[in-house]
């Protein structure tokens, strides 16, 4: 029997096989992750969580290592030629919680399928023998023996040595084979002993890569790799880690959740003893303020606020002695964003001891962006009286401006402070800082009014730049911090005109259901940026649309359950920006998942506002299990019966801060649960029958 039909373990999500834009069948129905806009290029984690060796996997298999080394993307990469002609046919996920990737191949009478996997001989956070392996299963499907004769290839731009029974790769690094290295070598190019396949039969060898340390304990056999592939499967269907949070059932839905999870830890790193979450494994190996402010509260959100609060702590040491934050110069943004992520961290965890701890901390950056408005008065430009001095845009637009996104995210800053001090009971300074809110916010007003402009379709909107430059980029262009200013920033009514407006004009720009050219590419899809606006969409109480953006975001995903920062419109020339796997873009990801199921609106929790009606089938499950909110943990439970004709919605008691628990049903109604007791509610699911 083939190799094929021996495996138990693999993901079988059928959803997986991309079908054409424009077909017919179930992809041309709304809301379906089939994902029709995957990039044509991507990468794939498989190291483990914490793990400091961030191997990636591209759509090819190749194992990528040593980004930007050599002049290259990746100074080295790893692969392994069975035959020529192999034809590639698909790759995918072993599942979405066990990263090791699966390339399919054929060729003349072959099957070929080879596993890239990261092994230990020891489970993390400190592995020993720490490696990657190429496990390559081959399958005849003819009538004859065949033999074969395999090449392994490292192209590198490191020095390469035959050492033994190892190639040597730079200094300190090896590969081994379980197949027996033949010289001479050709370039990058090393062949291996032969290979024989009888009929209808499977033969399987492996290559093993890492730093030489630990390369005693390698695996050297088949059955070596084998025990290390199935200890690595084990280690990850038994991993801590938050997959069992949200319940969705919507089976991709439910794969890029987990995934998300998955590569959120995968990226983060151990230092200075403490967890640090990261956003990627190559040019954003690191956290950035803003990115990590959404990080860290998808982590919160899971559960792992303990583990969260470190990088809360990381981000108040880039704090000056004038109390600014600054990490990237001239984006003074990053103020009102540690502002936003201290309080909206404490009041998930329901902390108010650690909100007081680092109070004096924030009530400096407080100050600094007071200052920082006072500047604006005596300085040079007109245009940013009584807002924020010139500053960095990001997200589309390079170079210093005055601009709207440090105002709009220092208000946003400000705003969440004087929430946090009415929480800790702080009164005298909250009414202080409300006054200077209330001046900041009529500044911005004062300004808004002046540089409003209209698209082309007449829409009425706030350009990102002021005065005369704004009309010299496209409306759409860096409109982030306009969207995180709707939400989470709330600095808005429901009703605000200027949030109509701006909406309308990003609608306007959509292409493959997201806006576009909003970000760097000024012709391409910045992929996260879709929570961003899904989330606008849900806080003006539009959920339906927040729901179709979650799917649209969903399907720019590669098969492999992860996003790039930005790509290319479908069938155009592929261009790279930025990361994969981006992790705001998984923290995106999860963020709106669950807020279009639960939402805080100040005192009351909202619940179904943007549910998905086709997670109303009969028989569906949604559930919530305990996640962090400002309430308290969230436990939810949406029921769907087997006639498919009424549903239950069933929530567990909050803290006494929530007044009330607003369930939003199909049909448009409302429907209340008493916070503090719970309570359970059935209603219809056909949107169009009456509300009992």
């Amino acid at each position: 029997m083939s190799f094929e039909n021996n495996r138990v373990f693999v993901f079988m999500l059928t959803l997986l096989v991309a079908v054409p834009a424009g077909s017919t069948g179930i992809a041309a129905e709304k809301n379906i992750v089939d994902f029709r806009y995957s990039p044509p290029q991507w990468q794939t984690a498989i190291c483990f969580p914490d793990d400091p060796r961030k191997t990636l996997v591209d759509q090819s298999g190749e194992l990528l290592y040593h980004y930007g080394q050599g002049g290259r993307e990746f100074g080295t990469r790893v692969s392994v030629k069975v035959v020529e002609a192999a034809v590639w046919q698909k790759q995918q996920l072993l599942s979405p919680r066990v990263p090791i990737v699966m390339t399919y191949r054929t060729a003349d009478g072959l099957n070929i399928v080879e596993e890239a996997v990261a092994i230990a001989k020891s489970p993390p956070p400190k592995p020993t023998a720490r490696a990657d392996m190429l496990l390559v299963h081959v399958t005849n499907t003819g009538k004859k023996a065949r033999t074969l004769r395999p090449e392994l290839i490292v192209d590198t731009t490191l020095a390469l040595q035959k050492q033994d029974e190892r190639l040597g790769v730079g200094d300190g690094e090896a590969v081994i084979s379980s197949l027996k290295m033949i010289e001479p070598a050709h370039g990058n190019q090393i062949p291996l002993e032969t290979l024989t396949v009888q009929p209808d039969e499977t033969a399987t060898f492996c290559i093993v890569s890492g730093g030489s340390e630990g390369i005693a304990d390698w695996p050297k056999t088949v059955a070596d790799a084998r025990a290390a592939r199935e200890a690595a499967v084990a280690y990850w269907q038994s991993v801590a880690l938050p997959f069992s949070r949200i319940e969705v059932p919507d089976a991709g839905i439910q794969a890029l959740v987990d995934s998300s999870i998955r590569n959120i830890w995968q990226a983060r790193e151990i230092k200075k003893g403490l967890p640090a979450f990261q956003v990627g494994p190559t040019c954003y190996r690191g956290l950035w303020i803003v990115d990590g402010a959404f990080l860290l509260e998808a982590a919160t959100i899971l559960g792992a606020g303990d583990q969260a609060r470190n990088g809360v702590a990381y981000e108040l040491t880039f704090q000056k002695p004038d109390g600014r934050i600054e990490v990237i110069k001239d984006f003074s943004k990053e103020n009102g964003i540690v502002l936003w992520t201290c309080v909206r961290h404490a009041r998930l965890t329901q902390d108010k001891a650690w909100l007081h701890s680092v109070w004096p901390k924030l009530e400096q950056i407080a100050e600094y962006i007071k200052t920082l408005r006072q500047t604006t008065l005596s300085n040079e430009s007109p245009l940013d009286d009584g807002l924020v001095p010139a500053g960095f845009t990001d997200g589309g637009i390079g170079g210093i401006h005055d601009e709207y996104t440090n105002p709009y995210w220092n208000l946003v800053g400000l705003r969440a402070f004087v929430q946090g001090a009415h929480w800790l009971g702080r009164t005298d300074g909250a009414a202080a800082w409300e006054n200077e809110y209330a001046d900041f916010l009529a500044a911005f007003r004062k300004a808004a009014a002046r540089d409003m402009s209209k698209d082309s379709r007449g829409n009425a909107y706030l350009p990102i730049l002021m005065g005369e430059q704004g009309g010299k980029e496209s409306p759409q262009r860096g409109q982030w911090g306009f969207c995180h200013a709707v939400y989470p920033g709330q600095i808005f009514a429901k009703d605000d005109p200027l949030v109509a407006g701006n909406m309308a004009m990003l609608e306007a720009t959509e292409r493959e259901g997201l806006v576009f050219g909003t970000g760097w590419d000024a012709t391409g899809i910045w992929n996260y940026f879709a929570s961003f606006y899904g989330h606008a969409w849900l806080w003006q109480g539009n959920g339906p649309k927040a729901a179709e953006v979650l799917y649209a975001y969903a399907n720019h995903a590669a098969p492999m359950l992860d996003w790039r920062e930005e790509q290319s419109l479908k069938g155009e020339h592929f261009r790279k920006v930025g990361d994969m796997p981006h992790n705001w873009a998984s923290a995106e990801f999860i963020r709106l998942t669950v807020h279009l199921l639960a939402l805080d609106r100040g005192d009351e929790m909202h619940l179904l506002e943007g549910m998905p009606a086709e997670w109303l089938g009969p028989g569906m499950v949604t559930k919530l299990h305990g996640i962090a909110s400002t309430f308290g943990p969230l436990h939810l439970a949406v029921q769907v019966a087997k006639d498919g004709k009424t549903a239950t919605v069933e929530v567990k008691p909050l803290a006494a801060n929530c007044k009330t628990i607003v369930v939003h049903l199909p049909n448009g109604a409302t429907r209340h649960i008493s916070a503090q007791k719970g309570g359970r509610i059935e209603f219809p699911v056909d949107a169009s029958a009456p509300t009992k």
